[in-house]
């Protein structure tokens, strides 16, 4: 099952987390797919932020589901999220523990995993995951 992960672009700065975030995927039995990462390459490749978002959408809808994190405002991420509720793909919302959920991320949301450390992810992904085969 491919997930498409959404992360911020910060032109690279946040590389390692966002790696850590795919790798836990991964080990969560998914395949993972960071658009800033394996399509950007950490860099800003677009100059029309019409052609960005066609193309963001053209690799959700290629995908199985969605990861977010609104632990801090994702509006990018949350129009990605948008885009994948429209076109019913599942939605994984998570979210360090205390952070508050609008109800409307609540009313898209296939799973919602919250976390103190960013690894507790992985064990229910992988129940999730195993539930969905």
């Amino acid at each position: 099952m491919k997930i498409f992960i959404t992360a911020n672009f910060q032109r690279g700065r946040n590389k390692e987390e966002i790696e850590y975030l795919c790798q836990l995927v991964k080990s969560a039995g998914l395949e993972d797919f960071c658009f800033i990462r394996d399509i950007e390459n950490y860099q800003k490749t677009f100059n029309n932020p019409q052609d960005l978002m066609q193309k963001a959408k053209e690799e959700i809808i290629k995908s199985d589901a969605l990861l977010i994190d609104v632990t801090n405002k994702p509006t990018g991420r949350a129009i990605e999220a948008g885009i994948a509720f429209s076109f019913n793909k599942k939605i994984i919302v998570i979210a360090k523990k205390g952070t508050k959920i609008k109800e409307t991320t609540l009313g898209i949301a296939t799973l919602v995993i919250k976390y103190d450390d960013i690894k507790e992810i992985v064990a229910p992904l992988r129940k999730w995951v195993k539930s969905n085969k």
